[in-house]
């Protein structure tokens, strides 16, 4: 039997900065919940969809697709709701045989993906509907078509909701279509472009020039009423963090690629336009993070697998522990695969679980759910399992390489730092020794991206190749 969207109850109590949260948004149509990872944001979401239960027959809840089994239990977890008031979006789900349910879970992915997906909320969303975007930055690309797509449906539903834990990942600009979302009536600007430029970072289509522009303080002026934030340590009394870092020197075969892929970029860099130098930038760094983390770089013959000390590394320092669950952060296939295969041999007593992106929903969550249970090694890349999973279970971290974007290093971390936490967590990264990885290690210290400080510092050069040149020489 369906629950009517009127008869669910919430099971659980919220803690006071929810509550607080729940205070200010309850009598908007719509709003922002920007609170840290690990504060509850799902939550205190629910509550607000309870209390408009009344006058909503479903809700539609967008979130990355990793997240979905995680939002489902989160659901049966702190409502009445039961299994068949939850339909998951799947590969099944047509315009014309969508189940009856009060909750319906959707994959943002697959919303920009798929025509079906988009043909299956087109027929979902209406005056009844209550719509939510677990991670909203996944809808910051202003072009891309989940975000026409979402900003569109979001026009026939009352009220909608945005979540995410860091609304801002690379610029204020990221904020421009979260709110928009919303209602473009809350910034103001008819245009994503009139938001850039007032904001002194007008673009055209080749690059990018400095004017003046308003404050940032006015533009968290017109979002405060619409946006509930907060931090962890605002909210929570959690266990420190404690962070170590151990240096991995470069096999031959690694110094030799390293070299390659800054020549290779050095050679070519006079045949790109202005327009192509953001794409070189990022094809150098890609070549260069590859190499770094083990794996050969894309456009070199050879074994994907480099010869490179990480794993010796890494095992030196298993040993030292006595912890029954371990997490081990990596950003490539290659590398969960190389670890999967040594792990076992290393430590046979280890059960050893993998997560990535080919890996299943469902199957990611019983891999999951044996790991809580019977603890053991978690290999997963930072892109599929450092969204919204808690994984309180380990207090015992392991970034075997690191991403150039200190969102995704934030969002990983804080699967274990967040509530139900009892222990200090200890995070060892295991770093490369190059001027590269350096750059990354001091960006992220900063909170910054590393990616996009390069190419902040290449369009200061005005296209000067010579200095362009003689920067990527001894930046990297």
């Amino acid at each position: 039997m369906i629950v009517s969207s009127a008869d669910w109850k919430l099971t659980t109590t919220a803690y006071a900065h929810q509550r607080a949260a729940i205070e200010k948004l309850s009598q908007l149509k719509v709003g922002a919940l920007f609170m840290d990872m690990g504060t509850g944001k799902t939550r205190t979401a629910l509550e607000l969809i309870w209390l408009r239960r009344k006058r909503i027959v479903k809700c539609v809840w967008c979130c990355p697709v990793s997240l979905m089994e995680e939002t489902r239990r989160e659901i049966l977890r702190h409502t009445s709701c039961i299994d068949t008031d939850i339909h998951m979006v799947g590969p099944r789900t047509r315009e014309e045989n969508i189940p009856q349910a009060m909750w319906y879970l959707v994959g943002l992915e697959s919303l920009g993906r798929s025509p079906r997906v988009a043909y299956v909320l087109d027929r979902l969303i209406d005056g009844g509907t209550f719509l939510v975007v677990d991670e909203s930055t996944y809808i910051k690309g202003h072009r891309a078509k989940r975000t026409r797509r979402l900003i569109g449906f979001g026009t026939r539903a009352p009220y909608r909701l945005i979540l995410t834990g860091t609304p801002i990942q690379q610029g204020i600009e990221d904020l421009y279509t979260q709110m928009e979302f919303l209602s473009p009536l809350i910034l103001g600007y008819p245009s994503r472009h009139a938001f850039q430029s007032a904001l002194a970072v007008f673009q055209d289509r080749k690059q990018a020039f400095p004017v003046e522009g308003v404050s940032l303080d006015e533009v968290c002026r017109a979002i405060a009423p619409y946006v509930y934030q907060v931090s962890k340590e605002d909210c929570l009394k959690l266990p420190p963090k404690l962070y170590r870092r151990i240096l991995c020197s470069f096999s031959e075969e690694q110094t030799s690629l390293y070299q390659a892929v800054k020549t290779r970029f050095l050679d070519e860099i006079n045949r790109y336009g202005l327009s192509d130098l953001n794409m070189a930038i990022f094809r150098l760094f890609s070549g260069l993070h590859a190499v770094s983390c083990g794996v050969l770089p894309s456009g070199f013959l050879g074994v994907r697998r480099l010869r490179n000390r990480r794993i010796d590394t890494l095992f030196n320092e298993l040993r030292q522990f006595r912890t029954s669950h371990v997490i081990i952060w990596a950003n490539y296939l290659e590398s969960v695969a190389a670890l999967n295969e040594a792990l076992p041999t290393a430590f046979p007593q280890i059960p050893v679980y993998t997560l990535h992106g080919r890996v299943p929903a469902t199957e990611r969550a019983a891999k999951i759910d044996l790991w809580k249970k019977r603890g053991g090694v978690l290999v997963a890349t930072q892109g599929t399992g450092g969204y919204g999973l808690t994984l309180t279970e380990s207090h015992q971290v392991f970034f075997y390489s690191e991403n150039w974007r200190y969102a995704l290093r934030l969002q990983a971390e804080d699967r274990c730092h967040r509530i139900g936490q009892k222990d200090s967590v200890c995070y060892v990264t295991l770093q490369g020794e190059s001027r590269f990885d350096e750059r990354i290690r001091s960006a992220l210290a900063r909170k910054a991206d590393a990616l996009e400080e390069l190419k902040r510092e290449v369009r200061r050069l005005n296209g000067n190749r010579n200095a362009i040149r003689k920067l990527m020489e001894h930046a990297v």
